[in-house]
């Protein structure tokens, strides 16, 4: 549909060898007459050979004083039969004045498949403008009304009424689950049933012998991570405080309670080698690591066979 610069040539040689365009071409409006303000669409009905190129000049802004172009044209194929095209191009136009207005002609000018050119000159038709008639007799300025207002539906309550149920809902969750968390208990009011300190000291010493730390050279995490271990039992078990004490303290406390001096003794000597890893860069040998774990396991075993038979024996 688009020759570019070759068009704007032909337009001008077009408009010069004015003998040459025909003139027969008439384009149409879509109604009779309009309002003012109101938009109305030029129409101008072609027919071509498959293949033509077509360009219909078109000022922008007005089309002639008084008439506006709304949107430039545009082109649809209507039908394609036979190698023949029914081209219908279209324009909207507006006016804010009455009156009548003859509007101007439009050049059309087609291409073929050879190059060779038509041109067609397009007649306009009349534009009707009217205005919309007062009675200035018997019409009466009305006071502006005030905006109407119509009743709130369920429909249009329904998505606060949700929303409002759904907070409702998550603050009553967060109460629950904040005095869940001060009583030790589940969301809905149950104990929560916590593991034996010797359970959770075994899996936590076990987790921590698949870890392979220290032999990953990372002997700090190694005896940071077993020592914690056996703090948390040790506080279990006996009572007594232990975390963010030095080591020195919680052992004096240990050794009074009902601790056999071999256990005591190997956890004095974990204890003091897990303080000099951590404080003093101290590396231990291997079978110093090797030992780790088992003397901490077989602390907690027998601290808590202990613990079985003294229970056994108040009975």
């Amino acid at each position: 549909m688009k020759k570019g610069l070759l068009f704007i040539a032909i337009l001008l040689i077009s408009t010069v060898a004015s003998a040459q365009i025909d003139t027969t071409h008439v384009s149409r409006l879509s109604r009779d007459s309009i309002l003012i303000g109101d938009q109305i669409d030029l129409i101008i009905d072609l027919q071509m050979q498959e293949g033509d190129a077509l360009m219909i000049a078109t000022p922008k802004g007005e089309l002639t004083p008084g008439v506006e172009t709304i949107k430039g044209m545009s082109f649809d194929t209507l039908s394609l039969k036979k190698g023949k095209m029914d081209i219908q191009a279209r324009m909207t136009l507006t006016s804010f004045d009455s009156g009548s207005y003859a509007l101007p002609p439009l050049l059309a000018l087609i291409q073929n498949s050879r190059g060779e050119i038509d041109s067609l000159l397009i007649r306009g038709p009349e534009l009707y403008v009217n205005t919309v008639p007062i009675d200035t007799a018997t019409y009466v300025i009305k006071d502006i009304k005030g905006q109407i207002r119509y009743p709130v539906t369920f429909k249009e309550l329904l998505p606060w009424l949700l929303l409002a149920l759904l907070l409702a809902a998550l603050i009553y969750l967060l109460v629950r689950f904040i005095k869940a968390r001060r009583n030790n208990t589940t969301l809905f009011g149950k104990p929560v049933q916590k593991d034996p300190a010797h359970i959770v000291a075994l899996r936590n010493l076990e987790k921590i012998r698949r870890q392979k730390l220290w032999q990953n050279n990372k002997q700090k995490q190694f005896y940071t991570a077993v020592t914690d271990t056996l703090r948390y039992y040790i506080s279990e078990r006996f009572g007594i405080v232990t975390m963010e004490r030095p080591s020195g303290e919680m052992l004096e406390d240990l050794k009074k309670q009902d601790v056999s001096a071999a256990e005591f003794e190997s956890m004095s000597k974990l204890f003091s080698r897990a303080d000099l890893v951590k404080f003093a860069k101290y590396e231990p040998s291997a079978e110093e690591n090797e030992e780790t774990i088992p003397a901490a396991v077989q602390f907690v075993n027998s601290t808590y066979v202990s613990q079985l038979e003294d229970e056994g024996g108040d009975e």
